[in-house]
């Protein structure tokens, strides 16, 4: 197909009708302009049916587009380039495209020095690895060497998001301290407060009182967010202390669409359960498990750890009548007893032929 280099009218033009313009910027991961994207605009239209227009983006990842205002409305995009995760989305003034990687070599990564380490920590995270899976694993294992770059990170505009996401997973306190003081991120379409989810549920045994704020306010629905409420309700559950239960109390009132919940997560805690500690992990694991449990528990996987052997991740996995679930928890060890950090949803998954008994 060939591509023209600059934007054209819709043959609606003729008509001479109002013709409206705008402009579309796609940046990488790290913000820099994206040339030479195939982009494709399709509008919506009640008279007519219309062929998407065609575009591609010029050296500053730009595109400039006129459209008839009086025949359609902008509605999704298309964005393509060899190399890179081309998607189908909704229709707005910028876009991310992130580079495909292969497999980003972390332990060469993990051994540069502090500006090198920073630098190719930095295009690894704002590229699409061939395994989000694996890519997460290796930064978990190699967490302590990374760590101290994934905190200047933190604060990178394009980066901030998957930053806080995978210190998140290592739910070190020091990481999650670090996370309750950073500014809000930018703004990011629908789902740019999703982070929330992933924080609220790494925070079993909250030690601040900011963090004690957070999950009370997450629990309240405050951000209008259903991951971000249910996830601190699980994460008050699991704690199961005083405080966590008086949170839930108060929620239950003020979040009433979550009050069946948030009612199970009190039964719970009212029975006084054994504290979520052992010195064996996979007992731990299982007992965490039995807690979280949606549907039917399918089983847990083997420990994952990091490279000094005193963090671990396990997943669990769930089946309902229709779809099974991954969970992801985090466990930390210290004078040899190890304890639940946290736990989130990682996949969810249709599957139509699921028995639930």
């Amino acid at each position: 197909m060939n591509i023209p280099r600059i934007s054209f009218l819709f043959v609606f033009v003729a008509l001479q009708l109002a013709a409206a313009e705008f402009t579309v910027r796609i940046v990488d991961g790290l913000g820099r302009p994206v040339p030479a994207v195939n982009v494709e605009v399709y509008c919506d239209s009640k008279t007519a049916e219309l062929r998407p227009l065609q575009f591609m983006s010029d050296q500053n990842g730009a595109i400039h587009g006129t459209y008839d205002d009086g025949m359609c409305k902008p509605a999704s995009v298309s964005i393509e380039k060899q190399g890179y995760q081309g998607y189908l989305t909704g229709f707005r003034d910028r876009y991310i495209l992130q580079r495909v990687l292969s497999e980003p070599d972390l332990p060469r990564i993990a051994r540069l020095p502090g500006d090198e380490l920073e630098q190719e920590l930095s295009e690894a995270l704002a590229g699409a690895p061939s395994s989000y899976r694996k890519f997460a694993d290796s930064i978990f294992y190699y967490e302590a060497q990374l760590r101290p770059a994934l905190w200047d990170l933190a604060r990178h505009p394009e980066l901030t998001l998957r930053v806080r996401q995978t210190l998140s997973m290592i739910a070190a306190p020091d990481d999650l301290h670090l996370i309750m003081r950073l500014d809000p991120p930018p703004a990011a379409g629908a789902f740019g407060d999703r982070w929330r989810y992933q924080v609220a549920t790494s925070l079993v045994n909250p030690d601040s009182e900011e963090e004690w704020s957070f999950l009370r306010r997450c629990a309240f629905n405050e951000f209008d967010d259903r991951w971000a409420d249910a996830g601190a309700i699980q994460t008050l559950k699991l704690t199961a202390s005083q405080r966590s239960q008086t949170i839930l109390e108060e929620a239950k009132k003020a979040n009433p669409t979550r009050a069946a919940q948030i009612e199970k997560a009190l039964a719970y805690i009212r029975a006084n359960p054994i504290a979520l500690a052992n010195a064996d992990l996979e007992a731990l694991g299982k007992a965490v498990a039995q807690v979280v449990t949606i549907g039917n528990w399918g089983g847990n996987g083997a420990p994952r750890f990091n490279q000094a052997g005193d963090k671990a991740l396990i997943d669990f996995t769930f089946q309902t009548a229709e779809d099974r679930y991954g969970y992801t928890a985090t466990f930390h060890r210290a004078e040899g007893l190890w304890t639940l950090r946290g736990v989130h949803e990682s996949y969810q998954a249709f599957a139509a032929n699921a028995v639930v008994k």
